[in-house]
């Protein structure tokens, strides 16, 4: 879930308030039913931080999309409210909000891999039934490794207090 907009941590702590205090209203604060199968996606600031645009994502047809992003046009004075009571900024950045387009494309995506990879094993059950191509297992597929975001990456400095502890046991297995 992208927190972007001014670097810095003032800006990600900023951002990430945001999106606790947005979604905590938007899921159980407001009791509006247009608001339902809603989403936070993320908050991106505006360099100077005046202004937060927040994106949402919201499951269902159209009419269900139109319907729920009104009641959020509706409650933006409130959502506004809370997120100036729960920011201790001297100007608290005023919320646009945006449909995030981005959990349906993905969706949809992996929707269209499924029905390639279906028609590939159909294709190559065929082949294998006129006696095309060998039978045996498909191969497997290799997934990718999961892309680590600058924060979660390792730091070194815990894995060189690790190899001092190991060096201090080997000192003390020579001593004996």
């Amino acid at each position: 879930m992208p927190i972007s907009g001014k670097k810095g941590r003032r800006g990600k702590r900023v951002a990430s308030l945001i999106r606790q205090v947005v979604s905590e209203a938007l899921v159980t604060g407001l009791c509006d039913p247009r608001m339902a199968f809603l989403t936070v996606t993320g908050v991106e600031l505006s360099p100077d931080l005046r202004f937060a645009d927040v994106k949402v994502s919201i499951l269902g047809d159209e009419k269900a999309q139109r319907g729920c992003m009104r009641a959020i046009r509706h409650a933006h004075g409130r959502l506004q409210e809370l997120v100036s009571h729960a920011l201790v900024t001297k100007v608290c950045p005023i919320l646009r909000f945006h449909m995030d387009e981005s959990v349906k494309r993905s969706i949809s995506l992996s929707a269209l891999i499924a029905k390639a990879r279906a028609e590939d094993e159909a294709r190559r059950a065929d082949r294998i039934s006129r006696g095309v191509e060998p039978a045996g297992e498909l191969p497997e597929v290799e997934e990718a490794e999961p892309v680590l975001e600058p924060d979660d990456e390792p730091d070194d400095d815990e894995d060189a207090d690790d190899d001092d502890d190991a060096d201090d046991d080997d000192e003390a297995d020579d001593e004996s």
